[in-house]
């Protein structure tokens, strides 16, 4: 069920519209750039295909909200088959609760007391589950919900072999799921095994070794809780580039998918049924006899170096070009005479790694072929709260 937004995202809505909506109705190549455009029909058609193929998976989709931090994307998410939103921080998670999810689990430990009670208080507007690998955080999680008067869910996260966060092995999350068991305001849901390291491997076969393993262990896991009468009714896991193995796993309950929705140029060299509906405009502010810059740089648009494939953003239409570096304003590729690009021309521009561009950017241009239609709000942006905890606090 998808609630009526909260006066906040309308707010947030027209407070961008004011910004920039003179931008309605022209073509995107007439915004001031950088700016980051969303091609509606590209993201509704991820959407759908997402959709169409949840039938035949065993697991439920859980919508991801990190790689576009918008309010206006994760409610088409919802529309679209995600029973729930999932959040990398409390702060997506109480703008998305906000936006009408009444499902979010935040795959992270919260660790810090003032996220901890912004969790608990949230927890009393919607379901709220919580990512727990430590004893101690369970207990302090525990005692945010008593005072808060709320009942938050936990899942115990699991090193599926991506070596971050996560218990390292069995017996300490049988340790660890023990004592949420034992803890008041504390419900226990599960696991978290989100193989991500999975996504750092671009050999399609290897990938799926990987993420077979990752996996095989993830459910070793779960069937000693269960043997020792720990329940595990959530299995959660899988992104993008390994959505489709895990999510036919028969013991994978649900799937932590994102970049699915918008896409980027390093989720689309192992998954490329979605496609790239986020991208930027930019300008072509230099232009020398073997090289052009671009008036973006890694502040902006997020290039991502895995392995020896470097996930770089590209210009649409000059894909073949080579880049020669990146700076934080500037992006700068080798470009012989023969290319015909030259000073103020604009151009579109694939995102190397969306997360990263939008934490810059306060909003998303929404195009229906080349014309601006809408304006949608960013929220919330980088890692502070931005007031939202305030807000929290004081029950708005």
């Amino acid at each position: 069920m998808i609630r009526a937004a909260a006066p906040m995202i309308d707010a947030a809505h027209d407070r961008v519209r004011e910004l920039y909506g003179s931008a309605i109705g022209r073509s995107k190549y007439e915004l001031v750039t950088p700016a980051l455009v969303l091609d509606r029909d590209i993201l509704l058609a991820n959407l759908e295909f997402m959709e169409s193929q949840l039938p035949a998976l065993h697991a439920r989709l859980r919508g991801h909200v990190k790689n576009h931090k918008s309010p206006h994307i994760a409610r088409l998410q919802l529309e679209h088959g995600a029973f729930g939103l999932c959040a990398a921080t409390i702060w997506e998670a109480i703008v998305m609760v906000r936006a009408g999810a009444d499902d979010v689990l935040i795959a992270n430990q919260l660790v810090d007391p003032h996220k901890r009670r912004a969790a608990a208080l949230l927890a009393r507007e919607a379901k709220i589950t919580v990512n727990v690998d430590d004893a101690g955080d369970a207990e302090a999680l525990s005692a945010a919900a008593v005072a808060a008067g709320s009942t938050l869910g936990v899942l115990v996260e699991v090193d599926t072999g991506m070596h971050r966060a996560g218990v390292d092995a069995p017996a300490e999350a049988l340790a660890v799921a023990r004592r949420v068991q034992e803890l008041p305001g504390l419900r226990m849901e599960g696991l978290s095994g989100y193989e991500g390291h999975c996504s750092l491997e671009m050999d399609h076969d290897r990938r799926h070794e990987l993420q077979a393993a990752a996996m095989g262990y993830f459910v070793e896991v779960a069937d000693l809780l269960e043997a020792n009468g720990i329940l595990c009714p959530t299995l959660s896991a899988a992104g993008t580039a390994t959505a489709f193995w895990t999510g036919a796993d028969p013991r994978i309950t649900e799937l932590q998918l994102g970049s699915y929705a918008t896409m980027d140029d390093y989720h689309f060299l192992m998954e490329p049924r979605f496609r790239k509906a986020s991208a930027a405009v930019v300008t072509v502010i230099s232009r020398r006899k073997d090289r052009l810059v671009l008036n973006l740089g890694k502040k902006t648009f997020g290039a991502a170096d895995v392995g020896a494939i470097p996930a770089y953003p590209r210009i649409v239409g000059h894909e073949g070009l080579k880049p020669y570096r990146f700076d934080e304003e500037h992006a700068t590729y080798e470009a012989d005479p023969s290319c015909e690009l030259r000073v103020g021309d604009v151009v579109d521009f694939h995102l190397g790694y969306t997360p990263f561009a939008v934490n810059y950017f306060d909003a998303y241009f929404v195009v229906e072929g080349e014309t601006v239609s809408d304006v949608w709000p960013i929220m919330p942006r980088g890692p502070l709260d931005g007031g939202l905890l305030a807000m929290i606090e004081a029950g708005r």
